[in-house]
């Protein structure tokens, strides 16, 4: 009797094709996703935007500059041509992952250790806050590896200032294993050096960092259940197809049509009123200024809610049973959110996984929340992610309606 409810149960999962993709191909998607994510976060594919100002432009600035551009897991951008300001409105834009600026108003590079302003500036969005280590870890390690010369000179300046006080002989010792750390250095052999004290951290988002970050994870999350919610809500199609419902409708003058555009008019409703709650939470107990944003967070609201729920009757009207449409929804969500967006933020993908997400709803619906809400930007700047939504909630729509249609002759 246990091999015969065995084999039957086997049988089963056999024949149900969704089943065996949520069983086996699912785990193996999300498992080859998150590798890359997270192998590329921490080896040689990652690929970090920096934003690069020298304003010093001496021989040890050009150094460290040319050191950081050499490095395989940062991608300059500017390459020390821009001046403070451009760096902190590319960041704030999202051009650049983060900022690095050689501060010519700070405690010179050869005087690591000094009293003064750190000699380097990181710009940073709160979003992607977890860009600041890693820029500071590759930035040090090409610091010492390019200047060890510079790093040592800097300390033993300070030593000497501040404790003892070296004599001519000393001094040209000293001159002397300075330059040969350099020889080295531009032989391609690094030193190991730690010193503290070499970076000043500043935010594009000032006071308000913290709430533009609830506020970046506060569109992740309801997009993520936008989805989930309205395709709960389109399955109510198969439900009434198999109830009968669907053939008193059909009888009627409006046939397949009155029920999809119902349906998605719903959707729609539900989802703007499940977005709200979300960002009223978020505006109550952590002072994301929603009231500040409203017209333009309304109607990204909007259209992401149509965009869910045009998706999701696609998915209902193509799938023959509730099981298949739920594991068929349940596989594309999970799949779009994680390339989207709305589990790992996008930047910390490798280049190929980013380029992806731009193919999916959720990454131009976080793309419009963080342009109102931690951006800061005008309406100019939410017209592409706009379109972009409305023209996956028309084709939704179009295709439900196309695909509902075969279901008047079943």
């Amino acid at each position: 009797m246990t091999g015969a409810v065995f084999r039957a149960m086997l049988i089963g999962l056999v024949r149900d094709r969704a089943a065996l993709a949520m069983s086996f191909v699912l785990p193996a998607v999300f498992f080859l996703i998150f590798a890359a994510i997270f192998a590329g976060a921490t080896g040689e594919q990652l690929r970090l935007e920096v934003a690069v100002a020298d304003e010093v432009r001496d021989e040890n600035s050009t150094r460290l500059v040319d050191a950081i551009a050499a490095d395989p897991a940062l991608l300059v951008i500017g390459d020390g041509v821009l001046d403070a300001d451009t760096v902190r409105d590319w960041v704030r834009r999202g051009t650049a992952d983060v900022g690095l600026v050689i501060r010519a108003d700070a405690e010179p590079l050869d005087s690591l250790g000094g009293f003064g302003p750190a000699p380097l500036v990181v710009i940073s969005d709160p979003v992607r806050g977890v860009a600041v280590p890693m820029l500071e870890g590759q930035v040090q390690k090409a610091y010492f590896a390019a200047l060890p010369d510079v790093a040592l000179g800097g300390v033993m300046g300070l030593v000497e200032d501040q404790f003892i006080e070296l004599n001519e002989v000393q001094r040209a010792e000293l001159a002397d294993g300075l330059a040969e750390l350099r020889d080295e250095a531009d032989a391609g052999e690094a030193a190991s050096w730690g010193f503290e004290d070499l970076f000043e951290e500043v935010s594009v988002a000032g006071e308000s960092a913290a709430r533009n970050h609830v506020a970046y994870y506060a569109g992740a999350v309801a997009v993520l259940f936008l989805l989930f919610s309205s395709v709960h809500g389109a399955i109510s199609l198969i439900e009434e197809r198999e109830s009968g419902v669907l053939d008193r409708i059909l009888a009627g003058p409006g046939r397949i049509g009155v029920l999809v555009n119902g349906k998605f008019l719903f959707l729609v409703m539900q989802g703007f009123i499940q977005v709200a709650v979300i960002f009223v939470i978020a505006w109550i107990v952590y002072d994301v200024d929603l009231p500040g944003h409203l017209l333009p967070w309304a109607v990204t609201t909007l259209l992401a809610a149509a965009m869910a729920g045009g998706l999701a009757l696609v998915v209902a009207a193509l799938c023959r049973t509730k099981r298949q449409a739920q594991t068929v929804a349940n596989v594309a969500i999970l799949v779009l959110s994680a390339l989207g967006g709305s589990m790992v933020p996008r930047f910390f993908m490798p280049e190929l996984l980013q380029d992806l997400g731009w193919l999916t709803p959720n990454t131009w619906a976080l793309e419009a929340y963080t342009a109102i809400f931690w951006r800061d930007q005008g309406i100019g700047s939410l017209v592409l992610p706009w379109a972009m939504l409305a023209a996956a909630a028309g084709l939704g729509l179009w295709l439900a309606h196309r695909a509902s249609r075969r279901l008047e002759i079943l």
